[in-house]
């Protein structure tokens, strides 16, 4: 099983460096893969864990600068926006935008599900989006 360790944060905190703006941030790391990454190979439960602790010391080099921020994008491609909720919750007076960002990613949050359905034939397989504001559908797509 993985853990926060096993991720290369550096591209991260290249990002986060050049970042002037919270909002600025939120989109590059939502695009960064590690991030996803982090999301789809951890849980909820150890996301927020792995936030708890690095909101609770000061960080010292530009990695742990930006993994609060990175762990929080991470949760908001989870499923559940209580994760997020959660760690908004968390004191974090050593990073001044980690309140900031949480709660534009709490008001951003729309709940995805992913669903791969295995088609035999000439038919590939096709991921399903389900939103909380549109019904079910199912895709699929001819190769």
């Amino acid at each position: 099983m993985k853990t926060i360790a096993d991720f290369d944060m550096t591209p991260a905190s290249r990002i986060y460096g050049i970042s002037n703006t919270p909002l600025f941030l939120i989109r590059k790391l939502q695009m960064d893969p590690t991030v996803k990454e982090l999301s789809d190979s951890l849980s909820g439960e150890q996301i927020v864990e792995a936030i708890r602790v690095a909101v609770s010391k000061e960080p010292e080099n530009p990695v742990e600068a930006v993994l609060p921020y990175a762990l929080l994008v991470a949760l908001w491609f989870k499923p559940k926006v209580e994760y997020l909720q959660q760690a908004a919750t968390f004191g974090a007076s050593a990073y001044s935008w980690f309140h900031f960002i949480a709660e534009v990613l709490i008001e951003k949050f729309s709940p995805i599900q992913r669903q791969m359905i295995q088609v035999p034939g000439q038919l590939s397989a096709a991921a399903i989006n389900i939103t909380s504001s549109a019904p079910a559908s199912r895709i699929i797509l001819a190769s």
